[in-house]
């Protein structure tokens, strides 16, 4: 019986495996942090959007109620300058402000998929938060031109 020397073959054989793994793992670890973006970015405009329709909802007028939601989507998103550039606010109806009215906010912004170093962004994702509240029935207010109290649901 001979025994033949083998050598080094195959041993390479392991290190593409290596490296795909490796590169799975920076692609997950990229999913994972836009997922978080995405969340993070969601949250803050949830809260925004909450504090705008507070301050509309209390205001004494439509225009009023306008500028105080600005200021109080400002207020909430302190700190948060990026996202407050790219913010985008669809404000309620003027002409169906008054009470018991149901106002109804939208605010969006872009956030990119992925940032890359020297590269920048690479794709992006919406974030559309969509809030509604009733203006309060007991305050007076201005009413706008298109409100009809019958139409609230404090008519029943």
């Amino acid at each position: 019986m001979t025994r033949r020397a083998r050598g080094e073959r195959g041993a390479v054989a392991g290190l593409e495996g290596l490296l795909f793994g490796s590169l799975i793992l920076l692609g997950g670890t990229v999913l994972i942090v836009n997922a978080w973006a995405v969340i993070d970015v969601r949250q803050s405009l949830d809260t925004a959007a909450r504090e705008y329709l507070r301050a509309y909802s209390e205001a004494p007028a439509a225009a009023t109620g306008a500028v105080d939601g600005a200021i109080a989507v400002d207020d909430a998103l302190d700190g948060r300058n990026a996202l407050r550039r790219s913010l985008r606010i669809v404000a309620p109806d003027p002409s169906r402000f008054g009470p018991c009215a149901e106002a109804t906010v939208v605010l969006s912004v872009t956030v990119p998929s992925a940032r890359i170093p020297f590269v920048g962004a690479f794709g992006s994702t919406e974030v559309r938060v969509r809030h509604s509240e009733l203006i309060d029935a007991h305050r007076e207010v201005t009413s706008g031109d298109a409100f009809d109290p019958a139409d609230t649901p404090c008519d029943d």
